[in-house]
C-alpha cells in the first residue's frame, strides 16, 4: 500500500511541475521579424506540442523538450534567419516557399498533416497565416 501511495504522490508531484512549467511557455506567437511585406503570423504555442517534438521548429536547441525549456535559452528564429551569416541558411525575407524558413518548414508541415489527414485544420495558404489587414 506504502508503494503506491508512494506512487501517486510522485505523479502529482510530477503533474504539478509540467503545470506549472507550461504556464511559463508562451501560450501564443507572433512571428513578426520579417512581417514588411505580409501581416505578422500568430499561432498557439500549445496546439503545435500534440505534433512534433520542439526540436522540429526550434532546430538549434538540441535537447530541447517541455521538460527542459525551462533550463535552456531558446533563441528566436529571427537571431538566424533575418541576416544568416551562411549562404545556405534560409532568409525570413524571402517570399518563396523554397527559400523562406518559415514557409519551408510551416507550411511544409502542415501540408503533409493535410496529405495524411484530410480533415486537418492546418494551415496551408497564404491568408490563413497572413490575414488581410481590417477595412477601417
Amino acid at each position: 500500500m506504502r508503494k503506491i501511495a508512494l506512487s501517486v504522490l510522485a505523479l502529482m508531484v510530477a503533474a504539478a511541475a509540467f503545470v506549472a512549467f507550461a504556464a511559463e511557455l508562451p501560450e501564443t506567437i507572433t512571428i513578426d521579424d520579417c512581417a514588411d511585406k505580409k501581416a505578422p503570423v500568430e499561432f498557439t504555442h500549445e496546439a503545435h506540442f500534440a505534433y512534433s517534438d520542439c526540436v522540429t521548429c526550434h532546430h538549434t536547441s538540441e535537447g530541447l523538450t517541455l521538460e527542459t525549456a525551462a533550463t535552456m535559452e531558446v533563441p528566436s528564429c529571427a537571431s538566424c534567419h533575418n541576416e544568416p551569416e551562411n549562404a545556405e541558411t534560409p532568409k525570413c525575407s524571402e517570399m518563396s516557399l523554397k527559400k523562406n524558413h518559415y514557409h519551408i518548414s510551416c507550411v511544409g508541415c502542415h501540408k503533409e498533416a493535410v496529405a495524411e489527414n484530410a480533415e486537418s485544420k492546418a494551415p496551408t495558404k497564404c491568408v490563413d497565416c497572413h490575414p488581410a489587414p481590417a477595412k477601417g
